[in-house]
Formats: structure tokens, sequence, C-alpha cells
């Protein structure tokens, strides 16, 4: 099992909990410059982007097997991570105090 798939299997937790509205992944540190009343919409947006790079985690474990070392597929993978951290920065700035 590749490291890339237990990433994958991280975040996708991460974002299921988040869903759900359970702040079990996430420190206090990083939830204390977000107000409670927006925290709900915040745990939506960022768990939904957190399922997104769980998916794509995975989807680059499983697509290792058959093409190793595809640089192809690393730079897809790349590009695509690049502007999943674009959106998670994005939501981070909407939500923390100013």
């Amino acid at each position: 099992m590749s490291l890339l798939f237990l990433a994958g299997i991280y975040f996708f937790a991460r974002g299921v909990f988040a869903l759900y509205g359970h702040t079990t992944f996430y420190t206090k540190r990083s939830l204390e410059n977000i107000d409670e009343a927006n925290l709900p919409a915040y745990l939506k947006e960022i768990g939904r982007m957190h399922l997104i790079v769980g998916a794509v985690f995975v989807a680059k474990a499983i697509l290792d097997v058959p093409f190793p070392g595809s640089r192809p597929l690393l730079y897809g993978f790349l590009l695509v991570l690049l502007i999943c951290v674009y959106f998670l920065s994005k939501i981070d700035g909407k939500y923390k105090k100013q």
C-alpha cells in the first residue's frame, strides 16, 4: 500500500467528519480564528474540498499501479493538487476573522 493511498484515506476521513460537523481532525488553534456562527458553513466547505483532495490522492495511488513512473500522470496530479490547495486557501481566507 502506498503512502498516497494512506494520505487519500486520511483526507477523505477528514472531509467526512467535517461534513457531519465533527472537529475531530482539527486543532483548537486552527478553529479559534473562525466565528462560532460561521463554523458549520466552514466545516461544510472545507469538508467538500478535503473529500476532493482525498479522491485525488486515492486516484493517483490507483493509477500508479498500471502506470508506474508516468510523468504526465505526475504532472497532472501536481496541477490538480495545486488547484485544490488554492481553493483551500480561499476557503480559509473567507472564514478567518480579520
